[in-house]
């Protein structure tokens, strides 16, 4: 079905006809309009498949084709935005799966469409071989799909169809993955498959958590497996590492690519010995199924060994077309390593604290921990989708990729957003100088970590963000600028009050009357334009150096500074008496990004 905006007229005669009895959003009519036009039929014989009102669980209809066997699930948005589907999809894999096909308590207030659906599925159970859960709207599949946010939920999800499955009592139902629907495509996606096998050697061990829902199965993978999956799958196969691949000039990745030379080129050293020599590989899957000797891992994510598998990846790469691999083939094959394999959902939280349990081979920051938070992912997507730049919420996710690979993504900027920066970005913006200085514990406090990261970024203009971040980038200038102009008695404390003069610059930007130039010139990516930096030269004499001169020479900062105590320099009380003097001289206002 194509799903247009000539479709208007016929949404507004079936909410004209049908909201006197069922009442509801015009927008909840949208999915009597699609499931008419898809399946055929009139809309009164839909009606009571479709959800009028709140509290649907992430579901808003459904219908079952009982000639062709299968169950749709569906969630509605007459939008363009695929974003909406985002608290959807989290409503739908956390409560609507387990209420549908679970045995939940009982929610008086739940939409009476999910009564109508337990039922008919207790009537036609037996007849159902497929289930389908689609999210259905107007805009560009491609943007859905290519989602980092919604694609970890569409992950977590999947990681619900065993739930499903169980259900059915033992009957092999196909229960397929959650897909965008949309008569709007940029170009064609090849979807990437859920299922991947690999050999895992006899004798493999199991434990069994007391849940009885997480299963550690360990033994022996060929690394080859590894990198046919990785493969396949791409970037997304390392999502759930807290870093993605580092430097290829790393140390242990260039012992580890010199390893695979020894045994399948020069042949000196056998394909044993790198088992021996390595401390394996641990993996999520949201289920492990064993079957003669192979396993099928559903929805397989790399937890630790990200090393691993992308200096093999370089490996093949730089030795393509050398005829000793080819001939060697079969050592390469040979080759394993032992794989820890968590069967339990990869995108929760029990598994977020396995990779790091499993990463501490190298320092963990607290922001390597945030890497996988959805209010990240949906940043990623953000400044995707608005302005083609990408954001490195893993560590080295960006410098492990190439420009084919950063183009095939949708990526034009060749710079990208640092997730440290960013987050001092947002503190200079805020006003929150002393916890630029404490930026760990900005990460590991929960309250603190909200405040700075808050949900209303993900509304504001992201080239508002950008100028404001790319005033770190370049802020030597404008220090420069007032470290000259500042009288010689202030310069030592200018100097010190580096993080003051970044809150300060954004705010002169912001405030200035040719911002919306500003924005259209330097907010649409991070190129350290020369033009910019005279800018930010321009405004911190014209603007941040008088500002700098008045309130420093209060008694009180005086005296500060002549006992050479410069610590209030770090201080909130510091920025708002600088926003004070703005205003009066300038008319500031704090702006928000």
């Amino acid at each position: 079905m194509a799903i247009t905006n000539r479709d208007q007229q016929e949404l507004d005669q079936l909410h004209s006809e049908f909201y006197p009895r069922y009442r509801g959003l015009k927008e909840d009519y949208f999915a009597l309009l699609y499931l008419t036009k898809k399946f055929g039929g009139h809309a009164e014989d839909f009606v009571s498949c479709v959800a009028f009102g709140n509290n649907d669980y992430g579901i808003d209809a459904y219908h079952i084709d009982r000639n062709g066997r299968n169950l749709f699930l569906y969630q509605f948005k007459w939008s363009e935005n695929h974003g909406l589907f985002r608290d959807s999809l989290d409503r739908i894999t956390d409560a609507g799966i387990p209420r549908i096909f679970g045995n939940p308590f009982q929610d008086p207030t739940q939409n009476e469409l999910l009564a109508r659906l337990k039922a008919d599925l207790e009537e036609n159970q037996a007849l159902i071989d497929r289930v389908y859960i689609h999210f259905v709207f107007k805009g560009d599949l491609n943007a859905a799909e290519s989602s980092k946010g919604l694609q970890e939920r569409r992950e977590r999800l999947a990681g619900k169809k065993w739930f499903i499955r169980a259900y059915f009592k033992g009957r092999e139902v196909d229960v397929k993955d959650a897909e965008f629907v949309s008569d709007r495509r940029s170009t064609p996606v090849p979807p990437s498959r859920d299922s991947h096998t690999v050999v895992f050697t006899s004798g493999t061990v199991s434990a069994r958590m007391p849940d009885r829902d997480t299963v550690l199965h360990v033994g022996f993978v060929p690394i080859m497996d590894l990198h046919r999956i990785h493969k396949e799958l791409g970037p997304i196969f390392l999502d759930r590492n807290i870093r993605a691949g580092l430097s290829a000039e790393n140390p242990p990745n260039k012992r580890i690519r010199a390893a695979l030379s020894d045994i399948v080129l020069k042949e000196q050293k056998p394909p044993e010995l790198f088992t021996f020599n390595h401390n394996g590989v641990t993996l999520a899957a949201g289920k492990v199924e064993f079957l003669d000797g192979r396993v099928i891992l559903r929805v397989p994510r790399l937890l630790n060994g990200a090393q691993t598998v992308t200096s093999l990846a370089r490996f093949l790469d730089d030795n393509e077309g050398n005829p000793a691999l080819r001939a060697n083939v079969c050592r390469l094959e040979a080759i394993q390593v032992l794989t820890r394999i968590v069967e339990h959902d990869p995108m929760s939280a029990f598994v977020s604290d396995i990779t790091v349990s499993n990463n501490q081979q190298n320092p963990v920051e607290p922001w390597h921990l945030r890497a996988n938070d959805k209010r990240q992912c949906d940043l990623f997507d953000k400044f995707k989708d608005e302005l083609g730049i990408f954001y490195s919420r893993q560590e080295n996710s960006f410098q492990s990729l190439s420009d084919n690979e950063l183009a095939e993504m949708g990526f034009g900027d060749s710079r990208d957003i640092e997730i440290k920066r960013l987050a001092q970005t947002f503190l200079a913006a805020q006003g929150e100088l002393d916890r630029i200085w404490r930026l760990r514990e900005v990460f590991d406090n929960p309250k603190y970590y909200s405040e700075t990261f808050s949900d209303g970024y993900l509304q504001s203009d992201a080239r508002r963000i950008i100028l404001a971040y790319k005033v770190n980038l370049v802020l030597n200038s404008p220090m420069e600028e007032v470290e000259t102009k500042a009288p010689a008695k202030l310069r030592i404390a200018v100097r010190k009050a580096r993080n003051l003069i970044f809150a300060l610059m954004i705010q002169a930007l912001l405030n200035d009357t040719k911002v919306n130039d500003y924005l259209d010139f330097y907010g649409r990516g991070l190129q350290k334009e020369n033009d910019f930096r005279q800018l930010t030269r321009k405004l911190a004499s014209s603007r941040v150096t008088p500002i700098l001169k008045a309130v420093l020479s209060s008694e009180a900062y005086q005296q500060k500074i002549e006992s050479e105590n410069y610590s209030f320099v770090r201080t909130k009380e510091l920025f708002r008496r600088c926003m004070d003097e703005g205003y009066e001289r300038f008319k500031w206002t704090r702006k928000p990004l």
